[in-house]
């Protein structure tokens, strides 16, 4: 129920047809269940159940594209992320600087904090990035200032003039080109730099066997007896290196697997190619047995496998000289054709035959018992027959006791009832 409070100056709590000003009858001034510290409170029904369910149907149409927008990947993706507004023209009026929304030419730039150490490639960037900011300023100063006669405008025109060849000397620096790739990227991340160097000098402890101690990262530990050798390592890294690490080896990981599925195709053609002919069905075997056969192409081997092959080709041309100066047998032949041929139908078969004749013998058990049990089901069956048939016996000799049992009782009412008469007639005499 919905209850409105009606709130009055002076009095609360009066029965309908009295008037507020004055009291029209004063037998109401006692009356129980009149509040007159309380607001008045009047109940009116709820909203019927048809007009809280109202149905809200939404048409569908092929020509309307329905965005799913999930909340949580587009705040992780815009997380850290600001938009600056200023300076920002949406006219898309024909000038030099660019009137037509946000720039999106501009690339993210981590500068660091005041108060900290630049990096040589953060100096690089902020100059790169004040250089920008300055030429936008004063392309902006030219524009408003219309007077080209005033020595302002000029002073502007030089200074952007000059702003515009620092900007140009700036760019020829090519950092990349200058430095080198990993140097620059070392610049860029100098932590992961670090760590990259612990992990070599980690790798290097680990091949010498030897302790070693660097200060701040590797120490030894105290208090174990009979372990000096032993160190302890103490690696400092963010959460957010350590996922772009992660994603680094999953996005290699999919390179490597597009390129696998790039070679060998979306079917598996060329595996079965490959499998048939080196007799193995996994890739790292497949290239073993590659690898293992184009080392017999080295130069220092082919010497040897060519004498062993003129070897063989002069036994080949012994045999066939052999051969055709015997008479041949062409019924013999014919048996070692068909054998031949039987053999290469069976071959396919060859490989099954093992693993079928395992898993017999493994179930071997299991049809012995399957045996028992169809000649217990069998005795089974005979019992019961035995015991369906006796039943039956059973049954006709119920029914034979049942009507002779009628017979006898009908008889001995009869009897009785004649026996009643007599009895009733010697009574009378």
């Amino acid at each position: 129920m919905t209850e409105m409070i009606a709130k009055d100056h002076g009095h609360h709590g009066l029965p309908e047809g009295c008037d507020r000003g004055k009291m029209a009858d004063p037998k109401y001034a006692d009356l129980p269940g009149i509040a007159y510290d309380q607001p008045d409170i009047y109940e009116t029904p709820d909203t019927p159940e048809s007009n809280k369910n109202t149905g809200f149907y939404e048409e569908e149409s092929d020509s309307i594209e329905r965005l799913h927008i999930s909340a949580s990947e587009a705040f992780t993706k815009f997380k850290g992320k600001t938009l600056e507004g200023k300076g920002i023209d949406f006219s898309d009026r024909l000038s030099k600087r660019l009137r037509t929304g946000y720039d999106a030419r501009s690339v993210d730039w981590e500068l660091v904090e005041s108060g900290e150490k630049e990096t040589p490639l953060q100096k690089y960037q902020r100059l790169q990035c004040e250089m920008k900011e300055l030429l936008e300023e004063v392309t902006q100063l030219k524009e408003t200032v219309k007077d080209e006669k005033n020595l302002e405008s000029i002073s502007s025109v030089l200074l952007s003039s000059r702003v515009e060849e620092a900007k140009k000397q700036l760019a020829e620096l090519r950092l990349e080109e200058t430095l080198g790739s990993e140097l620059v990227t070392n610049l860029a991340d100098p932590q992961g730099s670090q760590l990259r160097k612990l992990f070599a000098q980690l790798e290097s402890f680990k091949l010498s066997g030897t302790p070693s101690h660097k200060s701040g990262k590797i120490k030894p530990e105290h208090g174990v007896a009979g372990q000096s050798s032993a160190v302890t390592y103490e690696l400092t890294y963010r959460p957010e290196q350590a996922h772009l690490i992660q994603v680094s080896h999953v996005a290699d990981l999919e390179h490597r697997l597009h390129k696998l599925e790039t070679v060998l195709g979306a079917t598996s053609e060329k595996m079965a190619r490959l499998s048939l002919d080196t007799q193995h069905k996994s890739l790292i075997e497949v290239a073993q047995q590659l690898n293992a056969r184009a080392n017999l192409l080295d130069s220092a081997q082919l010497d040897h496998i060519e004498g062993r092959l003129t070897a063989l080709s002069q036994k080949m041309d012994s045999i066939n000289e052999k051969t055709s100066s015997t008479p041949e047998d062409a019924e013999r032949n014919q048996k070692v054709n068909e054998l031949y041929e039987l053999v290469k139908k069976t071959e396919t078969l060859s490989q099954v035959l093992p693993q079928t004749l395992e898993r017999l013998l493994a179930l071997e058990s299991l049809h012995r018992q399957a045996v028992d049990f169809n000649k217990s089901l069998t005795q089974l069956e005979v019992l019961q027959q035995q015991i369906v048939s006796s039943l039956q016996n059973n049954d006709t000799m119920m029914k034979d006791v049942q009507t002779n049992f009628k017979l006898n009782l009908d008889a001995i009412v009869k009897n009785i009832s004649s026996l009643e008469t007599r009895i009733s007639a010697l009574n009378k005499k």
